[in-house]
């Protein structure tokens, strides 16, 4: 077995490890679903789901598509299909996946490019580094950014307990989310924002794909299921 199959069969089975991301494949083997589904189905906040998601994605084990203003998620079957393969030498590992053509869903390539990045940068959690590349960069900021609930404040102390997860330059980490925009903060308190400031040219071409339908899932999604378990509470 090659080097780059053994790391890519670690990565699908850390991925694997996980009774959540567990289920989250076992609801996405039966249809496609968005993140606020999921998060209902599976009885999880929006940004935990966000988080697994950005695992499964990095495994191949999920793919994404665009559904209008949604983002699905599908289980990948020819990830799971390629698992049951002779991984002796004699099979060698499958090529990596072509560049998308120029009609392909640009979603899916935009999918496709956070998860390189994210398998790049990221390993069981931890930050490896800070990308010095911009547009790599906000990638990895958004990615944290979905292990923050929307409805809630957070103490600065808090911010930093939740990046120092990932990586211990909280400051620079904290720093970038309120310059980009994705957190605010007033008062030393800080909250996901709840939109986004309107980009220049610089900025705009280092952020990947549809920043304002993503994040407005990320609120959305949370504002959903905190109007459910509140109506739930109220029952009986």
């Amino acid at each position: 077995m090659d080097a780059d199959r053994s790391e890519h069969l670690a990565r699908l089975f850390k991925a694997l490890a996980d009774p959540a991301r567990l289920r989250i494949l076992g609801a996405v083997a039966e249809r496609p679903l968005s993140g606020r589904e999921l998060a209902e189905q599976i009885g999880l906040t929006p940004p935990t789901i966000s988080h697994h998601m950005a695992r499964l994605t990095a495994a191949g084990l999920v793919r994404v598509t665009a559904d209008a203003q949604r983002r699905l998620y599908a289980l990948d079957r020819d990830t799971l299909n390629g698992l049951s393969r002779d991984p002796s030498p004699s099979h060698p590992s499958p090529p990596p996946p072509a560049a998308p053509a120029a009609d392909a869903d640009p979603t899916a390539a935009e999918e496709a490019e956070r998860a390189k990045v994210l398998r790049s940068f990221f390993v069981d959690g931890r930050l490896r580094q800070i990308p010095a590349q911009r547009k790599k960069r906000v990638i990895v900021l958004q990615h944290l950014l979905a292990g923050f609930e929307p409805d809630r404040a957070y103490l600065e102390r808090e911010v930093n307990d939740r990046l120092r997860e990932a990586h211990e330059d909280v400051a620079t980490l904290r720093r970038e989310l309120v310059d980009y925009g994705f957190m605010t903060r007033e008062a030393g308190i800080y909250r996901v924002a709840g939109a986004l400031p309107a980009r220049g040219p610089t900025v705009a071409q280092e952020i990947t794909g549809n920043e304002h339908g993503w994040l407005r899932e990320l609120v959305e999604g949370a504002t959903a299921r905190a109007l459910a378990e509140s109506g739930g509470c109220g029952t009986g």
